[in-house]
């Protein structure tokens, strides 16, 4: 007992876990508003056209991860305030220029093309608009983060979800395109709302490229050379079960699969956004005293593992009652996916956030290769559940051991990188998951 009051004291003292834990509930408020909207929104448009909407914004985001050419995490690096503000306009004219192309070839395209609703015309247009002011969102996200902002950048999540929940709702009056407007618009004047408050912003008045800013985009050229292919690689790995569980399995198995994932990752992408956030500012200003650096990592390491273990063990253990009894019997196989899903989101949930120190440690090549290899062998597992083992719950524990393998693989060299002591973090994590997991193991075999 004592040494959990030790462990929340020392969680309560540290600006550093203070940080977390208020951009952590800034960003879950921010998760909440969208769902709370969804009971309204559910009601207002058809499910085609919550099909097209996502269409739309998987379009938008891989246009906006080519546009700004990963620079938006060059601002993390950058020494002063000179540097961010020019990495900033830099970022801002490329993603000017990339989504200006896309946009004059669409008008080129609509033009020319058949005629088409009203729905296809306006998802094409706000493409490239969406992309543009969500890459520019994303320098500023990570402006407040490299100024440790933190209010701030809660603050910007917030408005975004309030505007885009009101105005979602407000168009439902033009169904063929109210989604798209209203998340396209919330961008835009969430934008526009901290692009006039902050320095690194002001004074962007022309649109040619200057010296500092090109000799800064040379300086820090791994990012679009290694960010963004392993960021589009990362994306169609995260989409690999949605294109190939259908084709396997049919659309009801993928609808069970599809629910479990997005209500498990919830914690994980909470935890990655919030803790990542404040870890890679700090370890930013530590990167030159690697037992400081050392220290805070293999803190914030135990600190994921001792908050994790107890809940995916449960959930690993009993995950088909709990989906049985939260959401009914008929989602009951969605929590045995769970189960499944487990030792794979675990290991995301404490690998994700401490993979920013390959940013700071600018690896973005070990990244790239990363990305790959699990592209390679997440294809490689879902095409063998599917085509020999034909059966979904073997497909999903081999998707599954095959994320945890990496995961772990990439907590482990994050640590080393973090000038971190292997061995006791393998103690630590040997002599906790004794501690939890069998004696909860054994509960679920006595039951």
């Amino acid at each position: 007992m004592q040494k959990i009051r030790n462990y929340i004291n020392d969680m309560v003292k540290s600006e550093f876990y203070r940080n977390i834990a208020g951009l952590f509930t800034g960003i879950f408020a921010a998760r909440l508003i969208p769902a709370l909207f969804a009971l309204a929104i559910a009601r207002l448009y058809a499910p085609s056209e919550f099909g097209t909407f996502l269409l739309f914004l998987s379009f938008a985001s891989l246009l906006s991860i080519l546009s700004t050419g990963s620079y938006e995490r060059a601002i993390l690096l950058a020494e002063d305030l000179k540097q961010k503000k020019h990495l900033f306009r830099f970022s801002m004219k490329t993603n000017f220029i990339v989504n200006g192309l896309v946009m004059t070839g669409l008008t080129v395209f609509l033009v020319s093309a058949h005629p088409m609703s009203l729905q296809k015309m306006t998802m094409y247009l706000l493409v490239p608009v969406f992309s543009f002011f969500f890459g520019g969102l994303q320098l500023i996200r990570n402006i407040l983060i490299s100024n440790k902002l933190f209010k701030k950048l809660s603050l910007l999540e917030l408005v975004r979800a309030l505007i885009s929940g009101v105005l979602q709702t407000l168009f439902f009056v033009i169904p063929e395109a109210g989604l798209f407007l209203g998340i396209t618009i919330a961008q835009i004047v969430t934008f526009f709302i901290f692009f006039f408050r902050l320095p690194e912003t002001s004074g962007f008045r022309t649109f040619r490229f200057n010296s500092e800013e090109t000799g800064l985009a040379r300086r820090y050229i791994n990012f679009p050379k290694y960010s963004v292919p392993g960021e589009l690689l990362n994306y169609l790995s995260s989409q690999l079960p949605v294109f190939m569980i259908k084709p396997f399995f049919g659309g009801t198995l993928l609808g069970l699969y599809s629910f479990s994932h997005r209500y498990l990752s919830i914690p994980v992408q909470l935890s990655s956004i919030s803790i990542g956030s404040v870890y890679v500012q700090k370890a930013q200003s530590l990167k030159r005293s690697p037992e400081e650096l050392g220290d805070l990592t293999f803190d914030l390491y135990k600190k994921q593992f001792l908050t994790a273990i107890i809940p995916f063990t449960l959930l690993a253990l009993w995950g088909r009652e709990i989906f049985g009894l939260v959401f009914g019997p008929d989602w009951e196989f969605s929590g045995t996916l769970g189960q499944l899903l487990a030792p794979w989101l675990f290991a995301v949930f404490i690998g994700s956030p401490l993979a920013n120190i390959l940013i700071i440690m600018e690896k973005q090549n070990i990244s790239l290769l990363f990305n790959v290899l699990m592209l390679i062998f997440r294809a490689a597992a879902l095409i063998t559940g599917g085509l020999i083992l034909r059966d979904i719950s073997l497909t999903i524990a081999l998707y599954s051991l095959t994320g945890f393998l990496f995961f772990s693989a990439l907590t482990v060299f994050s640590l080393q990188m973090a000038h971190v002591n292997l061995y006791k973090a393998l103690r630590f994590s040997a002599v906790t998951f004794i501690l939890v997991v069998i004696p909860l193991l054994i509960l679920k075999l006595w039951i």
